[in-house]
């Protein structure tokens, strides 16, 4: 008997726009992540990532603690350097490729879609927390953009939470409300 799930995907994922390292041939490279989960990570910003079975990488997951109870006062001075960072070392293998680069159009990066082969439990666990909270924190930041035309505190805050989850380059609400209802709809479905 085939077993339902309650969303699409084998693991939730949650965005994450932080460097990850990466070793090809005895060289340590850097690319940029667009999300991540228990099962992998999406890169992109790199034109190419090695087509061997087993590529070592390392990621440093930051530590978000739930922002629905921050005041705007506590929302507007908050540093993520005040929170322990946890480092993730594993061993991957691409798995998908999107987007295709040509010499006649280099406009277009390719992503790509790396799978975890090697990751401890302890490291799994840490992953599915940052997913966890993040879910938490980008529900929230949606319930203060629902909310937009309430106040101005309410402006402010949403403002400042959109700035700590890596959403600074939306200056429209209208462009955020959009990112983040994406983002949102991809934490879970295809």
């Amino acid at each position: 008997m085939k077993r339902e799930r309650g969303y699409q995907r084998a693991h939730l994922r949650a965005p994450f726009f932080e460097p990850v390292l990466f070793g090809d041939e005895g060289h340590v490279h850097k690319a940029r992540a667009v999300n991540i989960s228990e099962g992998g990570i999406l890169l992109d910003e790199l034109p190419e990532f090695p087509s061997s079975d087993c590529v070592p990488l390392m990621i440093k997951l930051p530590t978000y603690p739930y922002f629905k109870n921050f005041s705007l006062l506590k929302m507007q001075t908050f540093s993520l350097d005040l929170f322990p960072s946890k480092v993730i070392r594993a061993q991957a293998q691409m798995v998908r490729r999107v987007g295709v680069t040509t010499d006649v159009d280099d406009v277009f990066q390719p992503r790509f879609g790396i799978q975890f082969l090697n990751v401890g439990e302890v490291e799994r666990r840490t992953i599915s927390e940052y997913v966890s909270v993040f879910s938490s924190n980008l529900i929230y930041l949606q319930m203060l953009i629902d909310s937009w035309n309430t106040d101005e505190d309410i402006r402010l805050k949403t403002r400042a939470l959109a700035d700590i989850l890596g959403y600074k380059e939306h200056t429209k609400v209208a462009e955020l409300r959009h990112r983040v209802t994406a983002d949102y709809r991809s934490l879970q479905w295809l």
